[in-house]
């Protein structure tokens, strides 16, 4: 045991300075190793190709909110209008909404292309050729030369409470430039009459701000711009009679009934006092200023004068007839020269045009009117007798049949350019009766032809008047709104009462006083 121990210290004391030196390796002595087993190859499926990394805009920023980061806002949704000059925004998003703004868009665009019409050819008819002849564009597409776009903003939904004004309009000034906006509430649904109001009052302030520095304007000038509703209303009147959808009833009846309004009271009549007239009185209005402004386009140059006018409407602060003497030099001839154009003017639209078809009604009266023969009488004197009285006729000689039947031939062949369609051949038959009675032919059947024709009149007549009571009848019961043309009535009944009449001094008037002091102590008795 001692003997191995001897030997084991004597081996390491050997091997020590190799070890610490380390300057001639000892050579290893080769082990034989065992080989290790080998993995059993599997089929893999081959690695997805990786992307190459392009570089990337870094994200937009976004707000950072207590729940977390929000998603970010999306474009807004818009209809452009053909010009560009509108720009609709907002009502949602959908099908529905895309629809409603691109029809305010069209509605807006026809009015603007209605209003340039107007400047260019007055009332006269557009020339058919023209109607589809290509839009010359601008150098940046818009079809004219406007300087500020209009942006129309939509609001609201249907059952909201609506404000006082469903459209109103805004004009704001920075230092670098003018923004014209359209509100529309939708609360009652969108009002195309008060839109395309708003949409001409817009026109004309963008024509009046296309000279005008945003850096030299201020907010008292921005208050001094107003457009009176006289000229609106007149604007589209004007459209109405160049595109033959005017009303000539209603010219007429301001006519007879001699208008109500003064120039002086149509040109300073403020936005809040027409809205508060009652329907009756706008119409007059209306009426009144369409033929005013149509007055002015037929003026000598009057296209290029009435452009000029509208240019500086809007800005113009001072009495209106003055701005209309320096645009139109006609107007200086005399003191009344407007006064005397405009009753011109509403005189020749109160004729009825030869095509125009009256209704059945008042084919009836014209009939009656034209079915008479005029006879002297017992004591040489002229009267009129109708169709009924044909049997004096024959009777005559030659020439007075011809006399006494000549009127009727002429209001008919009159009567027959206007006449309801459907008595056309009436008026044939009636005229076939008259030559008959002019050649003095006696024949037994006439009789029974008049009262033929009558009753098919009376039938036309009833007819007539069974269409228009179920009309009437499904405008009630299916009416989802109410008009407010009774309270117009009313308000104006109320109105006319607390009204102070004016005194009269004519004769009558003091006999009619004078006799009820007299009785009026008496009645108390």
């Amino acid at each position: 045991m001692s003997r191995h121990r001897l030997q084991l210290g004597l081996l390491i004391a050997a091997t020590l300075p190799c070890l610490v030196a380390q300057e001639t390796p000892v050579p290893a002595v080769p082990v034989e190793e065992i080989p290790a087993p080998q993995a059993v190859p599997v089929e893999e499926e081959p690695a997805a190709p990786q992307a190459v990394p392009v570089e990337e805009a870094p994200p937009a920023p976004q707000v950072v909110a207590p729940g977390g980061n929000v998603a970010q806002a999306g474009a807004i949704e818009k209809a452009v209008s053909r010009s560009g000059m509108f720009r609709v925004i907002g009502g949602g998003s959908g099908t529905e909404a895309t629809s409603q703004r691109s029809s305010v868009a069209l509605l807006l665009e026809q009015t603007k292309d209605n209003f340039e019409a107007l400047l260019k050819n007055g009332i006269a008819q557009e020339d058919p050729k023209q109607a589809n002849a290509p839009i010359r564009l601008g150098p940046r597409g818009q079809a004219a030369d406007f300087k500020i776009p209009i942006d129309v903003i939509l609001s609201g939904k249907q059952g909201d409470p609506s404000p006082p004004r469903s459209v109103v309009y805004e004009l704001v000034v920075t230092p670098e430039s003018f923004i014209l906006r359209i509100r529309v509430h939708r609360a009652r649904g969108i009002d195309n009459e008060q839109l395309e109001r708003a949409a001409l009052t817009m026109l004309l302030y963008e024509r009046a701000l296309r000279g005008e520095n945003p850096r030299e304007f201020n907010e008292k000038d921005a208050a001094l711009f107003v457009v009176r509703p006289w000229l609106v209303e007149g604007l589209i009147e004007a459209n109405k009679w160049r595109t033959n959808r005017a009303d000539r009833r209603i010219y007429e009846g301001v006519f007879r009934q001699g208008g109500g309004f003064t120039a002086e009271e149509i040109f300073e009549l403020p936005e809040e006092n027409y809205r508060r007239l009652d329907g009756a009185s706008r119409l007059s209005f209306r009426a009144l200023s369409g033929a005013l402004l149509m007055a002015l386009l037929e003026q000598p140059e009057g296209r290029g004068a009435f452009e000029s006018f509208a240019s500086e409407a809007a800005r113009f602060s001072g009495e209106m007839p003055v701005l209309l003497r320096k645009h139109f030099p006609q107007l200086n001839l005399s003191g009344n020269s407007l006064q005397k154009w405009w009753a011109l003017k509403l005189a020749r639209m109160v004729q009825p045009q030869l095509t125009e078809v009256l209704s059945i009604r008042d084919t009836e009266l014209a009939l009656d009117e034209a079915l008479r023969f005029h006879l002297k009488g017992p004591d040489g004197n002229m009267a009129n007798h109708s169709i009924d009285e044909w049997a004096l006729i024959p009777p005559l000689k030659e020439q007075e049949r011809i006399e006494a039947l000549r009127p009727a031939e002429d209001a008919l062949t009159r009567l027959s350019y206007r006449c309801f369609p459907s008595y056309r051949p009436l008026l044939i038959e009636y005229q076939q009766i008259l030559r008959d009675l002019a050649s003095g032919k006696k024949n037994k059947a006439l009789g029974e032809q008049v009262e033929e024709l009558m009753s098919q009149r009376r039938t036309r007549m009833e007819r007539a008047l069974r269409a228009r009571d179920y009309m009437d009848f499904m405008e009630i019961s299916q009416a989802r709104d109410l008009s407010g043309e009774f309270d117009d009535y009313m308000r104006l009944k109320e109105e006319l009462e607390l009204r102070p009449r004016p005194k009269r001094h004519d004769r009558i008037t003091e006999v009619l006083g004078t006799m009820e002091k007299v009785y009026e102590p008496r009645r108390g008795r």
